[in-house]
């Protein structure tokens, strides 16, 4: 797995643009409420995530796209209560 992100973060150069692709869909997702949108942020952040986590001090910080999981998960059963009669 560690080739696999030292290839996308390091020799693609995808470190900042995958960090600024799932703040700017995160904050969409807020403002629309969209479970998607927010999956989808999760799954851009965790590449920099899993890197982070590598670090001494920061090796909570791959659980860090939960957050926005839980957050799509609220979304979902909002929008599923909406919807039934």
């Amino acid at each position: 797995m560690e080739e696999i992100m030292g290839g996308l973060l390091g020799q693609l150069g995808l470190f900042y643009p995958l960090l600024i692709a799932s703040v700017i869909t995160f904050v969409y997702a807020l403002i629309k409420r969209s479970w998607i949108w927010m999956l989808l942020s999760a799954i851009l952040l965790y590449p920099d995530a899993w890197f982070f986590s590598g670090y001494p001090p920061f090796p909570w910080a791959k659980f860090v796209p939960l957050i926005q999981v839980i957050f799509a998960i609220i979304f979902y059963l909002m929008k599923r209560n909406k919807s039934k009669p």
